[in-house]
């Protein structure tokens, strides 16, 4: 809005000359824009990532000299680094702008599986992480993509890619019952059975649309 300090009228429409005396016209007020300052916006998450980088840091430092002075037998100050490191990646993927669901899950639960997996070495490798978590992981994953297919229907044939690097994820449990390191076979190959299961039933189901991203996807 702007004001003629001759005739005194106020002009709504953005003309910089006064329609009754050609005259200059002021500003009377601030414009007020519409749209969300993005620039400011990222500064901020910027500013809050480091502030808990900066925070996890001391943090990790601490607990290393603690670990080594007071309690030197064992390493659980490792394993809260690495609980650390993986909140601090989840706290950037959250933050990430252009991160999707997509990511966020398959971040959030490799790195937990990769967490778990480190928890059970450092005390004494009992297995289970291998034998249990890592396979219920997988169908955990399944289950997710299953939601958001149902959820996003009209571009569901885009998590048909996921699916399939999900039966290559599946066919690791059995590789490792082959060599010895999971001693539970039945659950991984109940977890290979059900990522082939989905994704041949989002294949069969999904007809022409399915095909169409397959043939898009591997150019076949």
């Amino acid at each position: 809005m702007s004001k003629c300090r001759y005739c005194g009228i106020e002009v709504l429409d953005d003309t910089e000359h006064c329609p009754l005396c050609q005259g200059v016209l002021e500003q009377s007020g601030e414009r007020v824009s519409t749209y969300p300052n993005a620039v400011a916006e990222r500064k901020k998450k910027h500013f809050v990532f480091r502030l808990i980088l900066f925070l996890s840091v001391v943090a990790g430092m601490i607990c290393f000299v603690v670990n080594r002075y007071a309690t030197p037998q064992s390493n659980w100050s490792i394993i809260v680094i690495a609980s650390l490191v993986y909140a601090l990646w989840m706290v950037y993927i959250i933050l990430k702008d252009n991160a999707g669901y997509r990511v966020r899950i398959l971040s959030g639960v490799a790195g937990g599986v990769v967490l778990i997996i480190l928890l059970d070495a450092l005390t004494g490798f009992g297995g289970w992480s291998i034998n249990y978590v890592f396979p219920f992981a997988i169908i955990l994953v399944d289950v997710a993509l299953v939601i958001l297919m149902l959820i996003n229907r009209r571009n569901w044939q885009s998590y048909l890619i996921l699916q399939f690097f999900m039966i290559l994820v599946g066919v690791v449990p059995i590789i490792l019952c082959k060599k010895g390191i999971v001693t539970t076979d039945i659950l991984a190959n109940i977890v290979f059975l059900v990522t082939l299961i989905l994704f041949l039933g989002s294949v069969i189901l999904g007809g022409k649309t399915a095909k169409n991203e397959l043939v898009r996807r591997f150019h076949i």
